[in-house]
């Protein structure tokens, strides 16, 4: 006795929703958008920027490396300069042709999510 076995029907791959990559260059229609939910961060020549003041040096270097090893976390990593009481941080994204991108923002983000306390 012969047993037939039904076919099953091909499942057709739909394609999937076009969404902005985290790492493809934001419009400066959405990066204004994007700093509205940012305190004192700017975008300034394809990059978005802030910079921290702290009461002494060394607390503004203790606040670059927290910033460093955050960023390794993400695996994208910002610009520093450290001066006396004051750390500047700024992103781009080389990936996307040196633009801020969303995931900038993201680093951002945690950067202001950190127990530091600037100075005012």
């Amino acid at each position: 006795m012969a047993t037939t076995t039904k076919a099953k029907p091909k499942k057709v791959k739909s394609e999937p929703k076009k969404t902005p990559s985290a790492r493809e260059a934001m419009t400066d229609e959405a990066v204004k958008k994007a700093l509205k939910k940012l305190s004192g961060w700017a975008h300034k020549n394809d990059t978005l920027e802030k910079t921290f003041a702290f009461d002494s040096y060394l607390a503004g270097l203790a606040f670059a490396t927290t910033v460093g090893t955050l960023a390794e976390g993400f695996d994208h990593h910002p610009d520093m300069v450290v001066k006396w009481r004051k750390v500047t941080v700024s992103f781009t994204t080389h990936d996307a042709d040196s633009k801020v991108t969303a995931t900038d923002f993201k680093v951002a983000e945690a950067i202001d999510a950190l127990p530091y306390k600037p100075k005012g």
